[in-house]
């Protein structure tokens, strides 16, 4: 609980705003299955736990800053991160589901998904920017311009994998072997190329825009 509660002080107003929108995610789901009796999208709550991990796991780096002083533990505290980095942006594939729902619900459902799209996105961009911060403590700022475009487009065949193939990602402690055979074979398919490109230029043109800005809310 403390360790919660310093990542929460860390940066108050940030985090504020994001309990405000899952606060407000929340509201709408429970009012969905309030009036229709269905707990159908509650599969949301679990796909926005997930895509706050990436987030959560840097916060935590922050408070025990020293860590990554350390080569091998700053390679397995970020490699742990990227595996998970792909889930903050899944969530926005979900909208697949709208055609699912009810029709008289259609504009309802539509707000819902992009409610939980918005603020699982936000998390990865966020995380996207805490992860540059601490990059450049050891690396060159030329080497970031490389390496930000390559994590967005590993994050959009990460989507891929888990949308088409059905991956998670702790199925890289469960399930490795198939994981990455299929994966290398499915990376070199057009399909999955453009996919990745596609999806990676938005998360890559996104943490731009956020960035410019400086990533303030």
């Amino acid at each position: 609980m403390k360790t919660l509660s310093n990542i929460y002080s860390t940066n108050k107003k940030q985090n504020l705003f994001l309990l405000f929108l899952s606060l407000y995610c929340a509201i709408l789901l429970l009012f969905r299955a309030k009036i229709t009796q269905s707990i159908f999208y509650f599969f949301l709550i679990w796909n926005l736990f997930l895509a706050a991990i990436p987030y959560l796991i840097l916060q935590f780096a922050k408070q025990k800053i020293q860590i990554l002083e350390n080569v091998k533990t700053r390679f397995i505290l970020f490699t742990s991160w990227l595996l998970f980095l792909p889930n903050s942006f899944y969530i926005l594939t979900d909208f697949v589901h709208l055609k699912k729902g009810k029709p008289e619900l259609f504009w309802f459902d539509l707000v819902l998904l992009f409610s939980f799209a918005v603020l699982g996105f936000l998390f990865g961009l966020l995380s996207l920017k805490e992860f540059k911060n601490y990059f450049s403590l050891f690396y060159s700022k030329k080497t970031l311009l490389i390496i930000i475009p390559t994590i967005c487009f590993l994050s959009g065949f990460g989507v891929y994998l888990g949308r088409f193939l059905r991956f998670n990602s702790w199925h890289i402690l469960t399930n490795p072997f198939s994981l990455i055979l299929e994966a290398f074979q499915t990376l070199f398919t057009s399909e999955a190329l453009f996919f990745s490109a596609l999806f990676g230029s938005l998360i890559y043109i996104t943490f731009l825009i956020q960035d410019t800005y400086n990533g303030r809310l």
